[in-house]
C-alpha cells in the first residue's frame, strides 16, 4: 500500500509539473523559447546556489556569511528572471475581482467601409458593406447603408429599393426603424425617380404596418401635407436668381419709404378650411388657422377651440400635447390677459403626465406666467 501511494505521489507531481509547463508555454508573453531561456537560466542559478552557496552554508564561520549572500543574489537574480511572470500571476489575481469577463458581443465594423466612401470608392464601399451582412445578415444599420450607398452614389434606384424591401423583411424590426426605412423610400422616390404616388405609397405603407402608433400618426400628417406633381415641376422648372446691377452711390440717394404689403389673412384663412377640408387630421393646417384667428383676426376664443381639437384628440404624442397646452396658456395669458386660464392651462400637463419632466417644466412656467399689460392687449386699447 505504501509503494502505491510513492508512486501516486510521483504520478500527480509530474503531472502537476507538466501541467506548469504547458500553462506557462501557453501563457507566456515572449512566446515558448522565452520560457525555455528562463527556465534554463533559472535552472543554471539553482545548480550554482546548491552547488557552491548550500555547501558554504555547511562549513560556517565567514563561508556562511558567503554562503548567505549567494542565497540572497541567487534569489535576486530569480527575481528578475520571472518578474514579468509574477506581477502577471499577482496582478490578475487581483485584477479578477474587479475585470468583468463577460464576453464581447461580436458587432459589425463599419468603419472602413466609411473611409472608401470617403474617399469616393463606392464600389468597394458597398463590397465592404456586403462582406459584413454576410457575417451579419439581420444587422439593419448595414442594410440601409448598402441602400443609401446604392441610391445616392452608384444611382441604382431599383437596387437600393430592393435593398430596402430585405430590411424590411429582417425579423425583431422597431416601428422606429420600418417608419425610418419607408421614409426614406418615399424620399428617394422624390428625389431621384421624381415619383410622387410611389412615394405617397412608401408612406402610406406606415399606417398600414403600424396602425395607432405614433409613427402612423406622423405618416398621416406626412400624407395630409404631400408633395404634389405640380410642386415638383414647379421646383425642376425654378429658374435661378440673377443678381442685380451694383447701383453705386446708394447711401447718397433718398427714397420715399413704402410699407410692406400686408398679408390676406382671408385669404389664408380659405386656403387653412380647404386643408382641412380635404384632411381634418391636418395638425399644421389647424395650428395655423388656431394661430390666424388668435393673433391676426383677434378671435381669441376661436382661435383656442382649434387648438383644444388638436389637444383633445385621441392618439394624439405627448410632446404635441404638451407644447399645444403650452402654447394655449401663452395666448390666454397674453391675448385674453387671463393668467388664471393659462396657469389652468398648465395644470392640466400635470395632470395628464404627472411625475414626468413635462410635469416639472409645466409647474416652472405656472410661476413665470404674467397677463399681459394693458399696452401690450390689443383689447385693451378699445
Amino acid at each position: 500500500m505504501e509503494t502505491v501511494l510513492n508512486v501516486l505521489e510521483w504520478v500527480v507531481g509530474i503531472a502537476s509539473f507538466g501541467w506548469f509547463i504547458w500553462w506557462r508555454l501557453q501563457e507566456d508573453e515572449a512566446g515558448p523559447w522565452g520560457f525555455v531561456i528562463k527556465a534554463l537560466a533559472s535552472l543554471v542559478i539553482l545548480y550554482l546556489y546548491v552547488r557552491f552557496g548550500m555547501g558554504w552554508f555547511r562549513e560556517g564561520g565567514f563561508a556562511a556569511v558567503m554562503g548567505l549572500g549567494m542565497g540572497m543574489a541567487s534569489a535576486l537574480a530569480l527575481g528578475v528572471v520571472w518578474r514579468d511572470d509574477l506581477i502577471g500571476i499577482v496582478g490578475n489575481f487581483i485584477g479578477g475581482f474587479y475585470e468583468d469577463k463577460t464576453p464581447l458581443e461580436p458587432k459589425p465594423y463599419y468603419a472602413h467601409v466609411e473611409a472608401k466612401r470617403m474617399a469616393g470608392d463606392y464600389a468597394g464601399a458597398v463590397t465592404a458593406v456586403r462582406a459584413e451582412l454576410e457575417k451579419f445578415p439581420h444587422d439593419f444599420d448595414g442594410h440601409m447603408r448598402l441602400a443609401a450607398l446604392l441610391a445616392e452614389h452608384l444611382k441604382d434606384l431599383p437596387g437600393a429599393l430592393g435593398v430596402i424591401e430585405e430590411t424590411l423583411q429582417l425579423p425583431a424590426l422597431a416601428p422606429n426603424q420600418i417608419a425610418y426605412t419607408l421614409n426614406t423610400a418615399a424620399d428617394w422616390h422624390l428625389q431621384f425617380a421624381r415619383d410622387t404616388e410611389s412615394a405617397r405609397l412608401a408612406i402610406e405603407r406606415i399606417t398600414t404596418l403600424l396602425p395607432g402608433t405614433t409613427a402612423a400618426l406622423h405618416a398621416q400628417q406626412r400624407l395630409a401635407n404631400f408633395t404634389t406633381p405640380e410642386m415638383l415641376a414647379r421646383e425642376d422648372e425654378r429658374q435661378p436668381i440673377v443678381m442685380p446691377k451694383f447701383e453705386r452711390k446708394l447711401g447718397l440717394k433718398r427714397r420715399k419709404p413704402t410699407a410692406p404689403e400686408k398679408p390676406d389673412i382671408n385669404a389664408a384663412e380659405r386656403q387653412l378650411r380647404e386643408r382641412l377640408t380635404r384632411n381634418p387630421n391636418d395638425w399644421v393646417a389647424r395650428e395655423e388657422l388656431a394661430r390666424l384667428y388668435v393673433e391676426e383676426f383677434e378671435f381669441h376664443e376661436r382661435g383656442l377651440q382649434e387648438l383644444e381639437l388638436l389637444i383633445s384628440a385621441p392618439g394624439q404624442p405627448q410632446r404635441e400635447v404638451v407644447r399645444w397646452l403650452h402654447q394655449k396658456a401663452s395666448w390666454q395669458a397674453k391675448f385674453c390677459n387671463d393668467a388664471l386660464a393659462g396657469k389652468a392651462t398648465l395644470k392640466r400637463i400635470q395632470e395628464l403626465y404627472p411625475n414626468s419632466a413635462a410635469a416639472e417644466r409645466a409647474a416652472v412656467a405656472m410661476l413665470h406666467l404674467q397677463p399681459a399689460r394693458p399696452v401690450e392687449n390689443k383689447k385693451a386699447g378699445e
